[in-house]
């Protein structure tokens, strides 16, 4: 999660626009006199479930809540950034910030070769036995740079300042810290170190084991500008080549992952011993649909896969599906297929793979489906044959079972659980049917609860990253003279804040301008805070085609980008009229509609017209 999908998780639009303007509730809408410009019947809608607002009349303009602090205040993108960032408590990396983070990354492979060089000595000779009969072979101990911190608390700060870097430095590093009295001390001390890299192969902090049953059994780095556990998978740099071919299995520990990888499962990442957070299953999402869950099988494995199962669902019924064009680079985005690999109760992902890969082989590829996995597990917590428990277990699967798009799959489901819990399935379908309604009047009623396990997690309804817009982007960051082709797409087609301010600061500069300076002129342009979206488009795998197939697939990528923006125009179109209709109509641009209706016949045509070429070009 970005710094502006944050601060997009911690505002409501409704709390910002009516802090400022006085908002009318209206349906599912709030409405308003436009606060830009005069007007005496109210033509300014907000629409809470979409986080967006729209004025119908003179402005005929709309956005997001970075769009309306920016119209409101007139100010550019990064100092309504600042001041959203200010109301959210929420602090914004710069240009200062980003030469520190450089200064920990030194740091961390600074004392990552201190710690496999104290490995490799005599100091480390019992480690390294006991590291020989958890099975780990040399190749491990490399690829994954295990290393041994020693036990005295001084010798790795002696040795960074040695090499120049500063006290400070290192606590904020996270590898030393000052206690309460006394010298600064080394947080690892005598403890089997696992460096934790992110995504992008940047050692960002460790993972301590203990060797002396002494502390905790594991020990983190504390959270620094560059490390927070929460936003981590352990051995994603590694799997993440190939992700996207076999899925990725998700583990609890380290040794499991390390073992996975050894013998030849390289698809394997861990949670480092959490419950998936919404930041880890994003990251996932990013490289694939496909994901098992291979936690312990004993009752407190069971409860940590219920609660992994239950952010990853809730998290990925949250984010939007996004559906492209066929013949496109990208094929339609279905829904999570989260399945659980259910192992022998009392043995870990390590010990199954130690005892037989082939074994592992089999619970992963024979992996039950969330469905199958959720009725027993669920029914083993409460009495099912009594009609309080019947009840409850369906109440935990509703949600689940209407958030299925496809009708058929969805009959199914109902089928299994009618059959599992002895009851007529026509009263099951009354029974979740009942419980949609009550949820979704909830949801109205600004209350979500998508949960089928426990408790509800915080809303996180807002616009994520968006495939679409990142492939449209991607080709003209890569190749600038592409802009001087291909059709300009509009600022307002976009959903991400990120991905709007780099399309402006690419209209600013010019087609012309920015073919022949390229990414120079933008990374000195954007804000700090976009400079990571800006690399990753840099960085996107893009495939390979001649130069007319690319601008064929870039212009049909504006079309389809086109064609949401003015469904979703449409959409809040319908809505207000819907929510006017008993009311005198205000005196608007009356040929708004007509004009939307205009345009969505032409992109029709034009996608139509596109649809033919590539189909011929095939």
């Amino acid at each position: 999660m970005t710094v502006i999908d944050d601060i997009k998780t911690r505002l409501d639009i409704v709390d910002v626009i009516g802090a400022q303007t006085p908002l009318q509730k209206s349906g599912k809408a709030f409405k308003a006199n436009c606060p830009f410009h005069q007007e005496n019947t109210p033509s300014f809608f907000v629409f809470p479930d979409k986080q967006s607002w729209r004025c119908f009349g003179a402005c005929a303009t709309g956005g997001d809540v970075f769009s309306f602090v920016m119209k409101t205040r007139d100010i550019e993108f990064g100092e309504a950034l600042r001041t959203l960032a200010e109301q959210t408590n929420i602090t914004l990396p710069n240009k200062k910030d980003t030469s520190k983070n450089d200064l920990i990354l030194s740091i961390n492979e600074s004392a990552n070769s201190y710690f496999q060089q104290y490995l490799a000595s005599s100091s480390g000779t019992s480690t390294r036995l006991y590291l020989e009969k958890r099975s780990i072979n040399g190749d491990s101990l490399s690829k994954f740079e295990l290393g041994l911190s020693p036990p005295d608390g001084e010798s790795l700060k002696n040795h960074l300042l040695n090499q120049g870097f500063a006290v400070e430095e290192l606590v904020n590093a996270g590898v030393t810290r000052i206690p309460e009295t006394g010298p600064a001390r080394d947080i690892f001390r005598n403890r089997l170190i696992f460096p934790i890299r992110n995504s992008k192969n940047e050692l960002v902090g460790f993972g301590g084991r203990t060797l002396n049953d002494t502390g905790p059994k594991y020990l983190n780095s504390p959270k620094t500008p560059i490390f927070d556990k929460s936003r981590l998978l352990y051995g994603l740099y590694l799997a993440k080549e190939t992700a996207s071919e076999n899925g990725l299995v998700v583990v609890e520990g380290y040794m499991d992952t390390i073992m996975a990888h050894q013998n030849g499962f390289a698809n394997v990442v861990a949670s480092m011993g959490t419950a998936l957070t919404e930041p880890q299953v994003l990251e996932i999402r990013r490289l694939t649909k496909d994901v098992i869950m291979a936690l312990d099988a004993d009752s407190a494995g069971q409860q940590a896969t219920l609660r992994s199962l239950e952010s990853s669902w809730n998290i990925f019924q949250r984010m939007p599906r996004n559906r492209f064009q066929e013949g496109m680079t990208y094929t339609e985005q279905s829904d999570l297929n989260l399945r659980v690999a259910v192992l022998p109760e009392g043995q870990d992902p390590d010990q199954v793979i130690r005892d037989s890969p082939e074994k592992w082989r089999e619970f992963t590829e024979q992996s039950t489906t969330l469905f199958d996995y959720l009725v027993p597990a669920l029914s083993s917590q409460i009495d099912i044959e009594s009609p309080r428990g019947k009840a409850w277990v369906v109440q935990k699967l509703s949600g689940f079972i209407t958030a299925i798009p496809e009708p058929i799959e969805q009959d199914h489901y109902v089928q299994i659980l009618a059959s599992s819990l002895s009851i007529n399935e026509e009263t099951l379908r009354a029974s979740i049917t009942r419980s949609s309604g009550q949820q979704q009047t909830r949801k109205t009623d600004q209350t979500r609860d998508n949960s089928f396990l426990t408790s509800p997690e915080s809303t996180f309804n807002k616009q994520l990253h968006d495939p679409i817009e990142d492939y449209y982007l991607a080709w003209i960051i890569q190749e600038p003279k592409l802009t001087l082709e291909c059709a300009e797409v509009l600022p307002e087609y976009f959903l991400r804040p990120e991905n709007r301010e780099i399309i402006v600061q690419l209209h600013k500069l010019g087609p012309e301008n920015y073919a022949e300076s390229g990414t120079t002129w933008l990374r000195e342009s954007l804000q700090p805070e976009l400079i990571v979206q800006l690399e990753s488009l840099i960085g996107k795998s893009l495939p390979q085609l001649d130069r007319k197939n690319v601008i064929l697939a870039i212009n049909n990528t504006v079309v389809r980008l086109e064609e949401r923006y003015l469904r979703e125009l449409k959409a809040e179109e319908a809505i207000r009229f819907l929510e006017i209709s008993n009311e005198p109509l205000p005196v608007i641009n009356s040929d708004s509609t007509l004009s939307t209706n205009k345009k969505i016949r032409e992109n029709e045509l034009l996608r139509t017209s596109l649809r033919q070429i590539i189909s011929k070009g095939k």
